[in-house]
This record gives structure tokens, C-alpha cells and sequence, in this order.
């Protein structure tokens, strides 16, 4: 008879929100800082998941000062410390590109020990997302859990042991060397490879399709403002 994994508890678990990419179909507008519905679509994502985690850590490669901002306003109204809302941009000269940039920036500097990943344009992302993986994780005994669509697809919505990451993340930087003692071509740097260097189970949401969808244009914007009322 198998056993479940110690509870983990919100002050066990970062919130990693994903704000770093350059936004080409939003003319390159920082989508984190565009309004949905009258409000910042980070600042909905923040709403969701910050009852559930202990920390909140945002990466950003441009605006800055404004994402920096926004985690003031949080901390004080949250009454959380300084550590709350760290804002850091991607180190330069990484090997990792795209979300895995940010991520490795990031997770160095987790001092929980687990982290929730997510992105910053899924403003209706569910409000009890971290709590189905944390029940998926700890029910099957895996270091990292995720969200997949109905097609099997990766969707940004991650937990992961942080040590355990930071180690699958190391693994793909290295360069595989040939027997011949030539470096072969670069290990493929995606989320889902990321995740096959782990112990990781994907699993299916059966909520609305709405909730798990990124925002990547200004018309899929404005549909799913009508749509959700």
C-alpha cells in the first residue's frame, strides 16, 4: 500500500509568474501590464494564486520599475514582507531561452521548497490550480506536476520540486558529448523536455477552456472580455 507524500502547505510553495517574453502580436507591449477588464492581466493572476502559495516572484525583462510597483502595492495591502514580489530579469548570456530563461533566473533564488509556474497572460486561470496539483503530487508521489489540454498539449501551469528543477534545469544546458569526443547538437531546451528530466505527471483540467488560456493577441483580448461575464 503506497503512502502520500507529506502535506505541503502554501508556505512550502513560490509563485513563479512568467512575464518575460516580448509580446510581438501586442506590438511588443508588455502583455503582464495590459488591462483585462480595467485591471492589469498579472494583477488577475496574482488575485488567484496568491492565497495559495507563500511568495510571489515575477519574471520581467522590460518594465520593470511598473511590475515592481504593482508588488509594493501587493505587499502592503497583503501585509508581506520584502520578500514578497522579488522582480528579476533574465541573466544575460543564459543558454536557456523563452519561459526556461526565466525560470532559471528564478529558481536559484527559491528558498521554498516547492514552486508553482505559471504565465502572466492567463487572467482567468483557476483560483484553485495550485491546490489540484499540489493534491495530483503529493496523491501520486512525483517531483513535478502539470497541466495538459484535451490534445495532450503542455499548458503553462507547473509545480515542481525546487531542487529537483534546478537539477533538470542544469542538465540542459550541458553540452552531451559523442563518444568521437565532439559535442553533438544542444539538448532540446523546451518546458517539456525540462520536464521529462524529472519524475513529472501531466494531467488533464476539465474546467473551462477559458481558464487555461493564454492571451496572445489584442482580438482574443477583446473576445474573452465579452466572453467572460
Amino acid at each position: 500500500m503506497s503512502t502520500r507524500m507529506a502535506l505541503i502547505n502554501p508556505t512550502d510553495i513560490t509563485g513563479l509568474i512568467l512575464a518575460g517574453g516580448q509580446s510581438r502580436r501586442f506590438n511588443y507591449r508588455n502583455k503582464g501590464l495590459i488591462d483585462f477588464k480595467q485591471k492589469p492581466m498579472i494583477a488577475h493572476v496574482i488575485d488567484r494564486i496568491a492565497p495559495h502559495v507563500g511568495l510571489i516572484a515575477i519574471s520581467c525583462n522590460t518594465n520593470i520599475p511598473q511590475y515592481q510597483t504593482l508588488c509594493e502595492t501587493y505587499r502592503t495591502s497583503l501585509k508581506k514582507s520584502s520578500k514578497w514580489g522579488t522582480c528579476l530579469a533574465d541573466s544575460l548570456g543564459s543558454q536557456l531561452k523563452g519561459p526556461l530563461a526565466g525560470i532559471n533566473r528564478h529558481l536559484p533564488e527559491i528558498n521554498t521548497p516547492y514552486c508553482f509556474i505559471c504565465s502572466c497572460d492567463m487572467p482567468l486561470i483557476p483560483n484553485d490550480i495550485v491546490t489540484i496539483l499540489v493534491n495530483t503530487m503529493t496523491d501520486a508521489h512525483q517531483q513535478a506536476c502539470h497541466i495538459m489540454d484535451a490534445q495532450g498539449c503542455h499548458q503553462l501551469a507547473i509545480l515542481v520540486e525546487t531542487t529537483t528543477a534546478i537539477a533538470a534545469l542544469n542538465q540542459l544546458t550541458k553540452v552531451s558529448i559523442m563518444k568521437t569526443g565532439k559535442p553533438s547538437e544542444r539538448i532540446n531546451h523546451s518546458i517539456k523536455h525540462w520536464l521529462k528530466q524529472m519524475s513529472s505527471l501531466g494531467i488533464v483540467y476539465t474546467g473551462p477552456v477559458e481558464q487555461m488560456t493564454s492571451i496572445n493577441t489584442p482580438e482574443q483580448l477583446a473576445h474573452m472580455e465579452l466572453s467572460d461575464r
